[in-house]
């Protein structure tokens, strides 16, 4: 089939089961027996429930077939030039019945190149994403990918023991987002100069609406004497991108006190009780926390060990730039699909 028989659109009311269809036949392929089928309350949550909209191009045959799907999920970052839209690209995908037969570049990138130019129209400022091998040799030869890094892990062996709680400091898991945990982000983002926005908004939605929140626990360290929050911990137990390892998805506390040091107990206490091998946790090699961690007792290990991952970028619209995205952008795995 020719590429005149397809439409190349943005995403409409409806898409979404012919949108499914083609992404479990492709993620069955590409995952094995392991992979479970993606439900419409997962794809509803992640592109219809996003406070922040969705951007899609599809590719659609005559029969309403989706061939190939553009996606990604926009979210607020505050930068050292105000608030700004990133986009995490995600869920890319071309149906197996036309991977051959078209010429160059192929149908991944013609769905890709109207994306990025919609969002250069609407003022989005970085796209990013966490590509495989083959998409990011396609991206960065005809969609503009560029490289960031390479992402290293920060791993513990959970047979070193659990980290002794600071003095003063009461834990507690919670089923819902902390109400003050904007006081909390304030703080954090006071230290920090680039990162996604963490306020009750963005974590509520990630991790409570999320139907897979069954595999996330949301823990909370305030101080005793007066009830302040000190830390917000987001903890994957039962998985991790290292084999048999629990995940410290996201986090919030303070580089100057004592929530850090809390979160890690938890974490490490955790990770002990679900008969874990190691906790693994992501950040930036050149932040405060990299330099907590690895006083705890983690080790930077090469992802490489297992897969190695990576983050590309493409500015789209923003006076960011490569250095300031290399030193200033703070990030843990849940800013990624990958925890």
């Amino acid at each position: 089939m020719t590429l005149p028989d397809l439409t190349i659109r943005p995403y409409r009311p409806g898409d979404e089961e012919r949108i499914l269809e083609t992404f479990n036949l492709v993620f069955r392929e590409v995952c094995g027996p392991g992979f479970v089928d993606r439900t419409l309350e997962q794809w509803r949550w992640q592109y219809l429930q996003n406070p922040w909209g969705l951007r899609m191009s599809l590719a659609v045959a005559p029969d309403g077939t989706v061939v190939s799907q553009y996606a990604g999920v926009p979210i607020v970052a505050d930068t050292p030039f105000g608030a700004q839209t990133f986009v995490h690209c995600v869920d890319s995908m071309t149906h197996p019945a036309w991977r051959a037969g078209l010429k160059r570049p192929g149908i991944f990138v013609i769905t890709g190149l109207p994306f990025s130019a919609h969002s250069r129209r609407i003022g989005d400022a970085v796209l990013y994403g966490f590509p495989v091998d083959a998409a990011f040799r396609i991206g960065a030869r005809y969609l503009e990918y560029h490289f960031l890094r390479v992402i290293d892990f920060l791993i513990r062996d959970v047979a070193a023991g659990v980290l002794d709680p600071p003095a003063g400091v009461r834990l507690e898991r919670v089923a819902a987002i902390p109400p003050d945990v904007g006081s909390l982000y304030d703080l954090v983002r006071a230290e920090k100069r680039l990162l996604l926005r963490r306020d009750y908004r963005y974590l509520d939605w990630r991790y409570v609406q999320n139907p897979a929140r069954a595999d996330y626990e949301l823990w909370t360290a305030r101080r005793a004497a007066d009830g302040r929050l000190v830390g917000f911990l987001v903890l994957k137990p039962g998985g991790g991108l290292a084999p048999d390892a629990a995940t410290i998805a996201d986090w919030l506390a303070s580089e100057h006190d004592e929530g850090a040091a809390a979160l890690l107990h938890v974490a490490t206490q955790r990770a002990a009780a679900e008969k874990k091998v190691r906790l693994m946790v992501v950040c930036p090699e050149w932040s405060a926390e990299w330099r907590t961690c690895e006083r705890a007792g983690f080790v930077k290990t090469p992802s490489s060990n297992w897969l190695e991952r990576r983050i590309v970028y493409l500015i789209t619209g923003s006076p960011l730039t490569l250095p300031v995205l290399q030193q200033d952008w703070w990030y843990m795995l849940g800013d990624s699909d990958l925890a």
